[in-house]
Formats: structure tokens, sequence, C-alpha cells
């Protein structure tokens, strides 16, 4: 098939551009190296869910990849580029109820891609809309430690065809279990993470079925002036199960993912009640069956 490897790409676009809870990245563990786990949107204070009431938060994701590695860590198809910007909408309702100890909250997530594509001399170029992904959470506080734990799902409403190498959606669902976590100090230290695991459902139009795959996003941080935190931050992306394509597993490997991200990050909050802005540049430094680049990303929050 003529086109399979750039149409393995078609799912980058959702992969940078999909959020999860505290939270959204770049692209392979599943059908077309794409994943909806938005890896490296969320670093600082991840875990630490906010009081009642309603947040808008507005993530610009910049993606950029010159390089897609086979399951050994060879470039793996000649004049390859992506270049994805992305948009991405959030809106945070946290409600005064409590159920298990926890506070109840909701979230919906509306992407917006512009997505360029070049592969083996053929390129696609796209903008539209991405999958929208909507969940239930629960949150629990302390001294120290705060937790919160999402049951989310991605629904197949982005723009897509299988013979476009250049895809918004993903044209698959996807269920996503998601816990978060941070340990804050009144020193400013600020360890905090946010796990999930993706259960994915065949894409229809291609019958394939990407493989499950384990994501974290990772923060070691501190305050250094009252307004400002400075960290080291990160991602993991690990497939847990083969893709398969019409029932047969994909590639020598099962096309399964292994990827690693670090790099710097920067908060600015003049008081907590204020609206918050985090700058962070990820560098992919390892990559299995997935692009490899880099991700700048600006996040704010607000109060509605």
């Amino acid at each position: 098939m003529p086109l399979h490897f750039p149409r393995r790409l078609t799912s980058l676009a959702a992969t940078v551009a999909t959020l999860t809870l505290g939270w959204i990245g770049p692209a392979q563990a599943t059908e077309g190296g794409g994943t909806t786990a938005a890896a490296g949107a969320e670093g600082f204070l991840a875990g630490a869910l906010p009081p009642p009431g309603t947040y808008g938060l507005l993530y610009a994701n910049h993606y950029q990849a010159d390089r897609f590695n086979d399951g050994q860590g060879n470039s793996a198809i000649p004049g390859f580029k992506v270049r994805a910007d992305v948009l991405v909408g959030r809106v945070v309702h946290m409600t005064g109820t409590t159920l298990l100890g926890g506070q109840l909250g909701f979230y919906g997530v509306l992407p917006l891609v512009k997505l360029k594509v070049q592969a083996a001399g053929a390129s696609d170029s796209r903008t539209g809309f991405g999958d929208i992904e909507a969940a239930s959470l629960l949150a629990w506080h302390g001294p120290q430690w705060h937790t919160a734990a999402a049951l989310a799902v991605v629904l197949p409403t982005g723009s897509y065809s299988a013979t476009r190498m250049a895809n918004p959606g993903n044209n698959i669902t996807t269920l996503r279990p998601v816990v978060v976590a941070s340990y804050l100090t009144e020193s400013g230290l600020d360890l905090s993470t946010k796990l999930t695991y993706s259960i994915n459902r065949k894409n229809s139009d291609t019958d394939y079925k990407s493989g499950q795959y384990l994501h974290a996003d990772f923060n070691a941080g501190m305050r250094v002036a009252p307004a400002w935190q400075v960290g080291l931050q990160g991602y993991l992306i690990h497939q847990t199960t083969d893709d398969r394509q019409n029932g047969i597993t994909a590639g020598p490997d099962g096309n399964r993912t292994r990827v690693l991200a670090l790099g710097p990050a920067l908060r600015w909050q003049t008081s907590p009640a204020a609206p918050s802005v985090e700058l962070r540049w990820l560098k992919e430094i390892r990559a299995r069956n997935h692009t490899k680049g880099d991700a700048l990303w600006l996040k704010a929050v607000w109060a509605l």
C-alpha cells in the first residue's frame, strides 16, 4: 500500500491537540503514530484542582519534527516533516458536591488544529476541529498532597478521511482513566504528575485497532519568587498492547510506541485567585515507532 506510512501520520494532529485532566502533545502509539493523550500539556500543580466554580483554560501548542523513527530508533520515512499548531479550549466546572470524600467536577475539551505533513515526496495540510473530550472527576485536597481521578472519553468528532495524510481527527473512540497528583510544600516545592491509560476502539474506515498505552506528564518545580516558578518537566508514552490491522499484528513489533521528552518550564501567577500562565519547551530525546521532535506549550488558566 503506497500510502500506508503517510496514513499512519493522520492521528498526529489529534495527538497534539487533545487535553486530559490537569493536563495535551505529539505522536505514535496507535495508528498514524498518533495519541490523543496530549503529552506534555500539564506540569505545575497538575493534581491541585480549584475550588467550586467554573474555569477556562487555553492551551497553545507548536509541535515540529523532521524525523519518524521505527521500532529500533532509526529514521523510517524519507523526506519526513510535520508541523502542527493547535489551540485548545477547555472548560472545567467544580461543584460543591462531595462524593467518596472528593469534590465532584466535570470538564470538556475542544481543539482547533492546523497540520502540515510531508513524507516521501508527498504532502498534505489541513485546518479544522479535532476530537472532543469530556470527563467527570473527583478531587481530594490535603495539607501537602492534592489528587484527582477522572474517567474521560474522546469522541470521533474531528475532521477525518482515510485517504488523507493529514487529519485533525482520529476517527476512533477512546476510553481513558486519568489520575493526577501534586505534592506541594510551603517552601515552594512542586512535585506533580498526570497518569493516563488509553483504551482505543477500532477505526472502522481502515480496520485498524490502535494499541493501549500509558502516558505520564511529570514536573519537578520550585518557587523562586512570589509570582514565579521554574521546573524540569517532561512526558513518557509507553504502549502496552500491539496495533492490529485486519485482525493481524501490525509491523514486526506491533508498532508499539516508546517516547521520552524533557525540558524547562516557567509559571507566573501573582496570587492564588489570579490568572496563571505557563510556558514549557519539551524535546523528545527517545522515540520508537514515533515522531521525534520538539513541543512548545503555552497554557493560561482563569476563573469565569
